[in-house]
């Protein structure tokens, strides 16, 4: 969960300084909670007194409640989103590449133009990026969405028409396979209202080691 939490945030020990992603510093979260089953992880946003932090880490000592640690982030700021879901990390899979999939390269960036220009903007960052390619447009995606020097969090998104067709899995496990390569652990979360990308994580496995907690404010 550690490594997780440095792989999302800029930290300063249990301080979160920003979101660890080029050119994305709005909504940084008030909290972020690591739950596993033996510990709960806290990291709180740089601007809040220590008067709640205190109280954050109280309440968390005796019973890990979410209406209760909104109630107390309240009396700051109000509150625009709770963002929940579970956290896994990603085995070798066996994976294969077909005439559909490739490894997006320098040469062929411009598949990405079409519904993922953003990221294309961002190559260098959000690379490994495994694509599925339709009528010469990448209409699914698994890249690299933040990145710490141990491990690479995944992004996956399918152009909607193109879901519930079997695509996501194996670029998912494409893209892991890339950044076990390059020496760095694979990582997947999602939220507990994302169908489709637990769905993904079920089919392929995943070994789920927590459960993310995110607080934003207005």
């Amino acid at each position: 969960m550690q490594i997780q939490a440095i792989t999302l945030y800029l930290l300063d020990g249990n301080k979160i300084v920003g979101i660890n992603e080029p050119g994305q510093q709005a909504d940084v979260p008030l909290v972020f909670f690591g739950r596993t089953r033996s510990s709960i992880f806290t990291y709180l946003r740089t601007d809040l007194p220590q008067s709640l932090k205190d109280e954050i880490d109280q309440r968390n000592r005796t019973d890990f409640n979410i209406i209760a640690l909104c109630n107390i982030l309240r009396t700051y700021k109000q509150l625009k989103r709770i963002w929940m879901g579970p956290a896994y990390m990603i085995p070798k899979l066996p994976s294969f590449i077909n005439k559909d999939i490739c490894i997006i390269t320098e040469s062929n960036r411009h598949y990405l133009n079409r519904y993922f220009n953003d990221v294309n903007k961002q190559y260098e960052h959000k690379s490994p990026i495994i694509a599925f390619i339709d009528n010469g447009h990448a209409v699914s995606v698994c890249c690299s969405a933040r990145k710490s020097n141990q491990a690479i969090e995944a992004s996956l998104f399918t152009v909607e028409h193109h879901r519930g067709k079997g695509i996501a899995p194996n670029l998912v496990a494409i893209w892991s396979m890339q950044v076990r390569n390059l020496g760095y652990i694979p990582l997947y979360s999602t939220s507990w209202d994302n169908l489709h990308s637990q769905r993904v994580a079920q089919k392929l496995g995943l070994i789920q080691y927590g459960i993310d907690v995110n607080i934003t404010a207005e």
